[in-house]
């Protein structure tokens, strides 16, 4: 699931960097890791795309490019969206 969501996040929003951690082993016992592998996953986005964007839209915006994944067992994101020049900075 990794590879698939770091391939559509990078794509669709036409990212500069994009880094994705699997996080679900701090999260072992909790409701939606027992059946599932992979269900956590903290997200670092860098792109133009968010330019002139408040968080919550940057966060709406690569939440519904994950809805897919959601949908098959995702169950958490920790998002960090950045433009290019946040990023610099």
């Amino acid at each position: 699931m990794k590879e698939e969501m770091a391939k559509e996040i990078f794509e669709q929003c036409q990212g500069t960097y994009l880094q994705i951690i699997d996080d679900s082993d701090s999260h072992k016992g909790h409701r939606g890791v027992d059946r599932n592998e992979n269900t956590h996953f903290k997200v670092t986005i860098v792109s133009d795309t968010f330019n002139d964007q408040l968080k919550v839209k940057r966060h709406q915006y690569v939440y519904d490019i994950c809805k897919p994944f959601f949908d098959r067992g995702l169950h958490a994101l920790s998002l960090n969206t950045l433009t290019v020049a946040e990023w610099k900075s």
